[in-house]
């Protein structure tokens, strides 16, 4: 009995213990264009990416230094940020399907003719792990 109750108060410990932080710091962040800028944390196999994740997304003015941190079971992952700076909800884009507004990824991945893929932009996160994201206009 006492065995038992050691395994479950040790097992408790290491699931409260057993999370870690993600620092995600955007750089090139254009302030003076105002809105909203929208960071998602998504999880394998990257439904939606880059899009809102179904994990978690924080929002954020624009303006000065921008860190954002995520409190998450070790795993991986990929970041996905939009400066939406007419705070509509959606990523404006041009008739060619280019984005008009501020995006990035993790691994700072810019495909040329389509969107970032979750496992160019996957992230492998075993301890507390900081990411710098430089988002494009």
């Amino acid at each position: 009995m006492r065995l038992l109750l050691l395994c479950c108060l040790c097992g408790v410990g290491l699931t409260q213990h057993g999370r870690v932080r993600v620092m995600v710091q955007l750089v090139g962040v254009r302030g003076e264009k105002g809105g909203t800028i929208h960071v998602g944390l998504h999880q394998p196999p990257g439904t939606g990416f880059p899009g809102p994740s179904a994990l978690t997304n924080t929002d954020v003015a624009p303006g000065g230094d921008l860190r954002v941190t995520f409190e998450v079971a070790p795993g991986d992952y990929a970041v996905a940020v939009h400066h939406d700076a007419n705070s509509n909800g959606r990523m404006e884009a041009n008739f060619l399907g280019i984005p008009k507004e501020g995006y990035a990824v993790s691994n700072n991945v810019r495909p040329r003719f389509r969107a970032p893929r979750f496992t160019e932009a996957r992230v492998t996160v075993t301890r507390d792990t900081a990411l710098v994201v430089r988002l494009v206009y």
